[in-house]
Parts: structure tokens; C-alpha cells; sequence
């Protein structure tokens, strides 16, 4: 059986339960997860993934097609809701192929499963990848699994890491002068080495960052994903927005503290448990747009004195 993973790397780590859950139906048969090669390192760190599949070109379809034709599947659960995914394990002749009936592609899946109807006790994303794996039988098993951590332990618990963006837009992004005051706390009062993360979108406001944190190293677009998540799991602290970083660090077990504006942290909050969220509610949030519009107040009434104050009580 072959899992198409979500594209995106907080998608991914939430899909991770539901993937974990998968596994124990077929206990004794291999399961093979088919993700973008940017994701592959995240796979390749979960116990019950026996194989990950990387995805060179994964809006290729003939390309992620071929790769997955040649894995010869008898059966593909396809966590994605595009259209492109159904078509690669169309295109791949896999004989099942399940998924949400959404995005116009229900005569692509042998087994179409409706989209479940919105429960508010069950509202974050990580239970919609679950409920699919439900309706074939699976637990309902909603912990966070064990990684491999071992695979990127290296053991530097004085650094604290800075991961000031976020890929949706500006609006899921604290003000940079708020990690800065974060980040020059830290180094003076627990000497603690900052180390900036993030894409390499992020890199100019790493930059900015930077020149204002002497003695701070500045990873910005310059990681692989394994080299990230090596960096984030031997952190003392992580900082961040709602973001892959968030996700990510959280599931490894390390501390972090995640900001949170215009998205809402019952859908797409942290999974792991020594986590802390910041949010300050305001009439219109959530708002879920790229930019605000307005005053930007949900974020800038979140104080670099609260996170601190979170971060310790963390530590």
C-alpha cells in the first residue's frame, strides 16, 4: 500500500497520526509513503513507514506516475485533496485508490469517501486525516507518534532557535522586532546561542534579524530538511509562528512557544506536548488572510514579555 502525503511540512507532520494508525491495519504488509523529495526526511524518521518514495516533480504527473507504477500497488490512500493526486495513482494503474470526494475528482478514486461533517469537539486538521483512515477500519488513535529522534539528536541544549516566518503570508507572522527582543533575552540571560531558521523566503527577515544578533547563526534557506530538523530537535527553545517549524519542532518533543494571528489554533495548533500558544483574540479573527487589512492587532497585542514568560515556565 502506497500513502500520498500532503505537500506541504506542517500538513504532513499532522497526517501523521493518521499514517501511524494505517500502519497497524496492515501490520504485517509494507507500507510505502510517495511525498515531495522536500518532505522525504520527515518520512523517513517515523517506525512505521517501511519505505518513502520521493516525488522529484511532484506536479509532474507523468513523472510521479511512473515512480509510483513501478512500486506496483495494489492500493493507494491519497491524503492530499487536489485532483493531481487521484490523477497520479490513476495515471500509475493503481487498482484502489481512496480519498476524500472533493476538487471535482470522484470518478478517479475507486472508493470516493464523503468529506466528514464539521464536529466541534474534532476541528483540527490532524483528525481530518484520521477520519479517512476511520472509514477503512482504522483506530482512532489520535497521540502523537514516536519518531526516530535519534536519527537527529546532536545535543545542544543551549541554542534556542528563531523561526520568524511563515509561508502563508505576513499575517501568521509576529512582528520581527518582538523574536528579536526574544532572541537578545536569551542570549543574555541563559547565554544562549540563537540560531535564525527558516526557508529560504524567510532569508531577508532572518537577514534583518541577524545584523541586530551579534554572535547569531543564520541557517535561513541554507538547510535541507534533514539538517533543519536536526536543528530544531537539538534546541533548548524553539520560537515561531504558525508554520511547518511549528509542527515540526513540536513533534519532536522540543519546547515551543508558537504565535498565533490570523489562523486558529483549534484547526492547525501543535501536536507535540511541551508546547505553548500564544494568541490574543480580537473580534475579527480568525481571519485565515495572507495580509491584514487593518491594525494587525491579534499579533501586536502578543508582547515579547509573554512569550518569555511562556518560554520559562516551559523550561
Amino acid at each position: 500500500m502506497v500513502v500520498r502525503s500532503p505537500n506541504w511540512l506542517g500538513d504532513a507532520v499532522m497526517a501523521l497520526p493518521a499514517v501511524r494508525n494505517l500502519k497497524t491495519m496492515i501490520v504485517h504488509d509494507l507500507l510505502t509513503v510517495a511525498a515531495p523529495k522536500k518532505l522525504a526526511a520527515l518520512w523517513q524518521l517515523c517506525p512505521f513507514v517501511d519505505r518513502v518514495i520521493a516525488l522529484d516533480q511532484p506536479k509532474n504527473l507523468a513523472g510521479s506516475a511512473k515512480k509510483l507504477r513501478e512500486g506496483k500497488f495494489g492500493a493507494a490512500v491519497l491524503l492530499p485533496n487536489s485532483f493531481r493526486a487521484a490523477a497520479e495513482a490513476w495515471l500509475a494503474g493503481v487498482p484502489q485508490r481512496i480519498g476524500y470526494a472533493r476538487s471535482g475528482r470522484r470518478l478517479l478514486l475507486t472508493k470516493a469517501i464523503p468529506v466528514p461533517e464539521r464536529n466541534p469537539v474534532r476541528l483540527h486538521q490532524r483528525y481530518y486525516y484520521q477520519d479517512l483512515i476511520i472509514t477503512l477500519g482504522g483506530p482512532a488513535d489520535s497521540s502523537v507518534p514516536e519518531l526516530r529522534k535519534e536519527a537527529v539528536s546532536s545535543g545542544s541544549p543551549a541554542t534556542v532557535a528563531i523561526c520568524p516566518g511563515a509561508e502563508y503570508g505576513p499575517a501568521k507572522r509576529w512582528p520581527a522586532e518582538n523574536f528579536l527582543a526574544v532572541a537578545k533575552h536569551f542570549a543574555t540571560k541563559h547565554q544562549a546561542r540563537i540560531v535564525l531558521l527558516g526557508a529560504s523566503g524567510d532569508a531577508p527577515l532572518a537577514a534583518e534579524l541577524a545584523r541586530q544578533l551579534p554572535g547569531a547563526e543564520d541557517r535561513t534557506g541554507k538547510t535541507t530538511l534533514t539538517e533543519f530538523l536536526v536543528a530544531l530537535a537539538s534546541s533548548r527553545l524553539v520560537f515561531c509562528n504558525d508554520s511547518g517549524a511549528m509542527h515540526a519542532a513540536s513533534v519532536l518533543g522540543v519546547p515551543t512557544v508558537a504565535v498565533f494571528g490570523s489562523t486558529e489554533p483549534q484547526l492547525t495548533g501543535p501536536l507535540g506536548p511541551h508546547t505553548a500558544v500564544l494568541r490574543h483574540h480580537v473580534p475579527c479573527s480568525p481571519c485565515f488572510l495572507r495580509e491584514c487589512p487593518i491594525d494587525f492587532a491579534c499579533m501586536k497585542s502578543i508582547t515579547p514579555e509573554m512569550a518569555i514568560a511562556a518560554a520559562e515556565k516551559l523550561i
